[in-house]
């Protein structure tokens, strides 16, 4: 019973994921041709705020996976 409920739990994921992914190209497509905003102040510290969180996360995960490897050899 506990695997099929998985299972029905994991095809509901990739149901939701894909319904996702097609409102997103939805939503992309629809905007093409709409002019870019101006960002004022805020809206330029939140992108440099987010990319610099990106950016954060990407060398602390490849520090520990280097130290994890490291750690099994």
């Amino acid at each position: 019973m506990l695997v099929t409920v998985v299972l029905v739990a994991e095809a509901l994921v990739a149901v939701w994921f894909t319904v996702f992914s097609l409102m997103l190209m939805s939503m992309y497509l629809d905007s093409r041709d709409m002019p870019l905003p101006k960002l004022d102040i805020a809206g330029r510290t939140l992108i440099g705020s987010a990319k610099l969180a990106f950016v954060t996360g990407m060398v602390a995960l490849a520090v520990m996976t280097v130290l994890e490897i490291k750690a099994i050899s």
